[in-house]
């Protein structure tokens, strides 16, 4: 389903031919039009963003009538290209599919945006990605939440004489899932909803949910300090002892002093930049390493990809033969752009290292 709508994301994209007519027939649908806010073609998927695919397949599936029609005139037209992909998108698979992983990708595509924030760190990570598993437990659990997403598809494909249909069962069957069903629904709910939400979850599960023993180090937090038991203090040290300064009992004492400090305070700090901001590392060594070690963790890999979007904008064409020095101080500039810069200091500077013996003015 996702191939098919990259092809047909990328059949109009790189056709004026057929952009136009996608946008004749969107002109002629008021309704599509105002769903589809501002929106004038296609988005393709990325292979490595899942937020632009929750994007595209919205986007498709809300201009999907328009597709249809557009295809439908190009036939006509003799585009034989979009004879197969009129007919690989009028398939009852293909709608389910659609509507099924359009809702499903809706529930993470906030989740996807906060791993992408600069300033995310673990803790808020876990924490929000429990609350995406809850979502997706409850939709795989809720009867009418499927309900609801196979009634749309059969309503979308009525619209163009699709039937709700499943693949027929066989003896001995290798190349799909020949899983028993008595109805459609049934079967695309085992086949598809099911075995979509599960990868899911098992993916955020294994990820950033994994029971590894450095997330045990989170309880040190004031916001979870209450949850601090000495099996965890003695699991911290073992995960930790090449950090921390002295012996277990020397750590275990650090905690204890720690718990005392933030039991003096009403209002605690939530994050972990707050919380080192308020440790003095000469009083809490251990712990104030520990915390740096959590603040460094890297929850995505969204800033170094940055960095590697940073040269296709600053390396263009036209500067081509830059120096490697030089690209580098530009693409510093263009990464660090939030940090502010003293020109008045630079032309001092330049001046200075450009003097002249004589001077002209």
């Amino acid at each position: 389903m996702m191939s098919v709508v990259q092809e047909c994301a990328f059949a109009f994209h790189y056709s004026a031919k057929r952009l136009e007519a996608f946008f004749d027939e969107l002109q002629d649908d008021e309704d599509v039009k105002e769903a589809m806010d501002r929106k004038t073609k296609l988005k393709s998927l990325c292979e490595t963003r899942w937020i632009s695919r929750s994007d595209a397949l919205t986007t498709f599936k809300t201009a999907f009538p328009v597709v249809v029609h557009t295809l439908e005139h190009l036939v006509t037209q003799h585009d034989d290209k979009a004879a197969i992909y009129l007919s690989s998108i009028l398939r009852f698979d293909f709608i389910v599919g659609l509507v099924a992983c359009e809702h499903i990708l809706r529930l993470v595509v906030h989740l996807s945006f906060f791993l992408q924030d600069p300033k995310c760190d673990m803790l808020s990570a876990i924490e929000e990605c429990r609350i995406v598993l809850t979502q997706l437990n409850d939709a795989r659990n809720d009867q009418q939440v499927w309900d609801a997403l196979f009634e749309e598809s059969v309503s979308l494909a009525d619209q163009f004489d699709v039937e709700p249909t499943m693949p027929r069962r066989a003896g001995r069957q290798q190349n799909r899932a020949n899983i028993p069903a008595v109805t459609p629904s049934e079967y695309w709910r085992k086949v598809l909803f099911y075995v979509f939400i599960d990868h899911l979850v098992q993916q955020l599960e294994d990820r950033l949910l994994g029971a590894e023993q450095r997330f045990q180090a989170f309880f040190l937090l004031p916001s979870k300090i209450q949850g601090l038991t000495n099996e965890k203090v003695l699991s911290i040290f073992d995960t930790f002892k090449t950090d921390v300064v002295g012996n277990v009992e020397t750590f275990r004492a650090e905690v204890e002093r720690w718990k005392v400090k933030w039991q003096m305070h009403a209002v605690v700090p939530s994050s972990i930049v707050e919380v080192l901001d308020n440790t003095n590392s000469t009083l809490y060594p251990s712990i104030s390493a520990i915390l740096m070690v959590l603040l460094t963790m890297p929850v995505a890999t969204a800033t170094v990809e940055r960095s590697f979007s940073v040269l296709k904008r600053v390396k263009t064409y036209l500067s081509s033969t830059i120096n490697q020095e030089r690209l580098s101080s530009l693409a510093l500039l263009h990464i660090h752009r939030d940090v502010p810069i003293e020109i008045d200091a630079i032309l001092n500077d330049f001046a200075a290292a450009k003097s002249r013996k004589w001077k002209f003015f």
